[in-house]
């Protein structure tokens, strides 16, 4: 008889590689959340520079966008729904 068999079972094997699959897919679940995805939220959070509330230049920009529009009246009547 061989020395080298396990005194394992197939089974607990099989759990014990479960648990250790399990461990190390949460270690790199945790790093890939570290390192990109939480410096993600963070660089989402921050307002844009351009928004200083100011509805007269936003109206200006609403119009002008309006220029080339399939249908600019409609267009027009949403702007001034924002303005």
């Amino acid at each position: 008889m061989a020395s080298s068999e396990s005194s394992q079972t197939p089974l607990a094997r099989l759990v014990l590689f479960m648990i250790c699959l399990a461990i190390a897919g949460s270690l790199v679940a945790g790093a890939h959340y570290y390192t990109v995805t939480l410096p993600a939220q963070n660089a989402a959070l921050h307002p844009p520079a351009n928004d200083a509330g100011d509805s007269i230049t936003n109206c200006k920009v609403c119009r002008i966008n309006c220029i080339g529009s399939e249908i600019p009246n409609l267009c027009l009547s949403q702007c001034d729904v924002v303005c």
